[in-house]
């Protein structure tokens, strides 16, 4: 089930697992993480996960996402919604994530903070 997969992918990162984040997407996964505290750009492959890994911890960026619904949305691409909070319980603000699913591993992915009118608006969520 992909939005397993996705929700696993989170999982792995709330608890600060790079080998399993990097056993979910595929070799040549198409990156986009949120532009926070200088983690701007995109990211390619493994290698470009590792190098966005090495930038985030270099920020001691104690932050988690945490989901509140995942969903398929059609055509391999699996849509998430929840919130960033620091560790501790600062919520910071809405999240959301769109991931694209093949083969059994998430090919690419693209992360935002988000108004949820916005994504309701586009029909993402309903």
């Amino acid at each position: 089930m992909s939005e397993r997969l996705v929700s696993r992918w989170f999982d792995a990162f709330n608890s600060r697992d790079l080998g399993q984040l990097l056993r979910l997407v595929d070799p040549r996964v198409d990156f986009h993480p949120l532009r926070l505290w200088g983690l701007e750009g995109s990211y390619r492959g493994h290698s470009g996960v590792r190098e966005w890994w090495v930038k985030l911890e270099r920020q001691h960026a104690e932050y988690q996402i945490s989901i509140s619904d995942v969903r398929s949305v059609g055509g391999g691409m699996i849509f998430a919604v929840g919130s960033l909070r620091f560790v501790g319980g600062l919520d910071t603000g809405s999240f959301r994530a769109l991931h694209r699913i093949n083969a059994g591993l998430i090919v690419a992915a693209h992360h935002c903070l988000a108004d949820p009118a916005m994504i309701e608006h586009l029909g993402l969520i309903p």
